[in-house]
């Protein structure tokens, strides 16, 4: 029977183990598995690594993750607003125009009109896409400031094909007529979420990790990859393979293999991302919630005087994640390299500033989450990138998967198909 070695004990690596028919060695360099989709308790909180709202549109997927689980998700519907110049403005930007101020109303209605008429590309640069797509004035208000945020990248150098299905793309002639009347369509692949009833998270790893009939090692870091010998060395011994399966983050996989090809190695600087910090935080409140996040399960934050992204409320996706009269956050920055500016250190004062907090709010709970590579840069360079790494890597019985293997953004359902199918084609291979 083949024998498969998965690096990484995350989602992707769970749900190949659980999908695989042949033998399989699990390694995860952590104590536990789970990756970062693992959930942990702080005090009477419990907080995901960051917000890990499940999506979900194929229904079997949904009945995957309910079987492992042996409960209901629960089914929530999105509320997501961005926070603009003191406004709040419905999810998405460009379908809510309405709720501008006059303004800045007329210049994004002015933009979608006299937008150029310019092909419209995946590999074109952002900006442009945007500015083709949206016009000139929702690309300055929203989607310029938003995503140099969130990329912390040249959104010129940035390329529009991440955007599908991540983001909506109204018509023009829905974008203004949604500038004149309330908008009551739910736009985005997201519009509606499900989440584990109780434990974050981390209880469809957890159930995942139980559900496993294979070998799983943990504190076991991969070493060196003899790919030429069909050798792992980890945790200081070495192990034969004949397929080899990583879900770690793809310049790592590289440079794991011993003596790779020239052409190989110099990939590793056509590979590129940004990290993004994480700061849970539990809160007890006096009264009331803020106002701004009642009901609320993300906010958007493009305005540079706020230095965090988003803004996600944990106990309203579900509220046993946080005690009574308390609410729990993840606010989330990112930068290149992990250089995170030192506003992060005054996240409280922001979070107040924006109403958020009220400034009587007690904090009972804080960690921070460090992720680099958590979002790919999509630049002119990746796809061709891609194509000689898994060309190599593929002929030599070397497959990658998940959002950091296969070097792509993607959420948890996308990950547990790909890997599904993935330990379907090698179960074939007898």
């Amino acid at each position: 029977m083949p024998n498969n070695i998965v690096i990484g004990a995350g989602i992707s690596g769970l749900s190949f183990g659980y999908f695989s028919k042949d033998a399989c060695i699990i390694f995860e360099k952590e104590s536990v598995a789970g990756g970062l989709c693992k959930s942990f308790k702080d005090g009477e909180f419990t907080f995901d690594y960051s917000g890990h709202f499940i999506h979900i549109k194929d229904k079997k997927i949904k009945d995957f993750l309910e079987k492992i689980l042996g409960k209901k998700l629960l089914t929530v519907k999105r509320n997501a607003v961005i926070y603009f110049r003191g406004r709040e403005i419905p999810f998405p930007f460009q379908a809510n125009l309405y709720y501008l101020g006059e303004k800045e109303k007329q210049e994004c209605i002015k933009g979608i009109k006299n937008r150029k008429n310019v092909k419209i590309y995946d590999d074109m640069p952002f900006i442009d896409w945007s500015k083709a797509m949206f016009g000139d004035g929702i690309t300055k208000y929203f989607m310029q400031p938003y995503n140099q945020k969130l990329w912390s990248y040249d959104l010129k150098k940035l390329t529009a094909a991440w955007t599908a299905p991540f983001v909506p793309k109204p018509s023009a002639e829905s974008i203004i007529e949604a500038a004149y009347k309330k908008n009551d369509v739910k736009y985005g692949y997201n519009s509606e979420f499900y989440y584990p009833p109780e434990k974050g998270c981390g209880a469809v790893v957890e159930a995942l990790f139980k559900k496993i009939k294979h070998s799983v090692l943990t504190d076991v870091k991969t070493e060196k990859i003899d790919w030429e010998n069909k050798t792992v060395y980890a945790g200081g011994r070495k192990y034969f393979y004949d397929n080899l399966i990583s879900t770690q983050p793809l310049p790592e996989l590289i440079k794991q293999l011993q003596n790779p090809p020239q052409n190989i190695l110099n990939c590793l600087k056509n590979l590129s991302s940004s990290s993004v910090r994480c700061v849970n935080i539990g809160i007890k409140y006096k009264k009331e919630l803020p106002k701004l996040i009642q009901g609320k399960h993300w906010i958007y934050f493009p305005d540079k005087e706020y230095p965090f992204y988003r803004v996600g409320i944990y106990s309203n996706a579900c509220s046993k994640l946080a005690p009574e009269k308390s609410y729990s956050l993840y606010v989330e920055f990112s930068d290149a390299d992990n250089k995170y500016d030192s506003k992060c250190e005054d996240t409280v004062k922001y979070l107040k500033k924006a109403g958020i907090m009220n400034t009587d709010d007690e904090i009972k709970a804080v960690s921070v989450v460090d992720m680099p590579c958590a979002y790919v840069i999509f630049d002119k360079k990746r796809k061709r990138t891609l194509e000689v790494i898994n060309d190599f890597l593929n002929k030599n019985n070397i497959y990658t998967t998940g959002r950091y293997g296969a070097w792509e953004y993607s959420f948890i359902e996308k990950n547990i198909t790909d890997a599904k199918n993935l330990a379907l084609k090698l179960n074939k291979r007898k």
